[in-house]
């Protein structure tokens, strides 16, 4: 045998030796390896859930709402005419006035002197008129100089003496005495916007004007409220307005001072908010304590929402749908939505048995095999 045959027949063998090898290796570590797959059979395991009956209800419906107060009298005075305000009506910020106080007397001489030259035009008229008076109209003669020697420029005009006939009337009315009379009479009432009186009992939140000063017409001196009467606006959900009268009761509280009003529901706002959909609900109160600005904090008793069930609002998938079991299936309830607390929700369309889930809704799906 030559070297190269064996060469060959070495190769072979060690080429053998190697598979053979290979596969000793490799049947000791299948025999070593352990199945990943249990032997087992799986079980389809079901997700507990925990469910509670909830029985219906008669529930007072209350409306919490809260709002500040403010005066339900609020008037800027301003005046009507021209000149310099008078010494000793000098009011001050949080005085109190009564109806019919003398507020602001303003400066009228100069309007007196006016109106005094104006009656006295009127009765240089009548008297230029007399003669023709007694010659055309002799039985009107009588009552026209009785108005004249009764006339006084100091006192407050009389009416004219009314016209017997038509040719009288028309010959007063030829000689302007109408119109002079008429702009006496304008005269005389605008005397009467020289003196400010209080129009309500209330206090002077704001003053303008001091003794001395030159006053416009249409400037504002002073802002006054009515402190006998308070008014609050208070928003509510639109779904409340239903539950909500005129003329209700409603016990508003102040946190700050621990006291506690009644105050009555006095109108229902039209306007509806676009972003809230809430609607305003204005309560007037009264009382010791009440200040402008304050705010307070009520209860409107609305009617009583008979066979309802209270739910707390952490149970519910959306505004309008619950879970509840039924054959040991989870279904997506519809209710329908009674009334909204802060954490409740008052409902109705459902039995009371029904089984309601309660507690976390985590992983849950509708169709899901649950047990209880």
């Amino acid at each position: 045998m030559d070297k190269s045959s064996r060469k060959n027949i070495i190769s072979a063998l060690i080429t053998v030796l190697i598979l053979f090898g290979g596969f000793m290796v490799y049947k000791v570590f299948l025999a070593q390896k352990k199945s990943t797959v249990s032997e087992e059979i799986s079980k389809n395991e079901r997700r507990k859930v925990n469910v509670q009956n909830f029985a219906a209800i008669s529930e007072p419906n209350v409306i919490e709402i809260d709002g500040r107060l403010s005066a339900h009298e609020r008037v800027t005075i301003t005046s009507k005419v021209q000149g310099i305000m008078q010494p000793g009506t000098e009011f001050k910020v949080g005085q109190y006035v009564k109806k019919g106080d003398l507020l602001y007397a303003i400066d009228n001489l100069e309007a007196s002197f006016n109106l005094k030259a104006m009656k006295a035009s009127l009765e240089t008229a009548i008297t230029t008129l007399m003669p023709d008076i007694k010659f055309d109209y002799p039985d009107a003669f009588d009552k026209w100089k009785k108005y004249l020697n009764e006339f006084d420029v100091n006192e407050r005009i009389k009416p004219l003496p009314q016209p017997d006939n038509e040719q009288e009337k028309y010959f007063i009315a030829s000689r302007n005495l109408q119109n002079q009379f008429f702009q006496i009479k304008s005269l005389e009432t605008k005397m009467g916007d020289y003196f400010i009186y209080a129009p309500f009992s209330g206090v002077i939140t704001e003053t303008n004007v001091f003794s001395g000063a030159l006053i416009s017409p249409g400037q504002s001196l002073s802002t006054m409220i009515n402190t006998g009467l308070y008014e609050i606006s208070a928003p509510i959900a639109l779904e409340n307005l239903k539950y909500v009268n005129v003329g209700q009761k409603v016990a508003l509280t102040s946190r700050e001072l621990d006291r506690t009003w009644t105050g009555k529901v006095s109108r229902i706002g039209t306007q509806i908010d676009d972003q809230t959909q809430n609607i305003p609900l204005f309560i007037s109160v009264n009382g010791k304590g009440l200040k402008d600005g304050m705010y307070l904090k009520g209860e409107v008793r609305g009617t009583i929402l008979r066979d309802v069930i209270k739910l707390p609002k952490q149970i519910f998938l959306s505004p309008n749908s619950i879970y509840t079991v039924e054959d040991s299936t989870l279904v997506d309830t519809k209710i329908t939505p009674v009334k909204r607390g802060s954490d409740f929700v008052l409902i109705k369309g459902i039995p009371e048995d029904a089984k309601i889930v309660v507690g976390s809704l985590v992983g849950l799906f509708p169709g899901q095999k649950v047990t209880y």
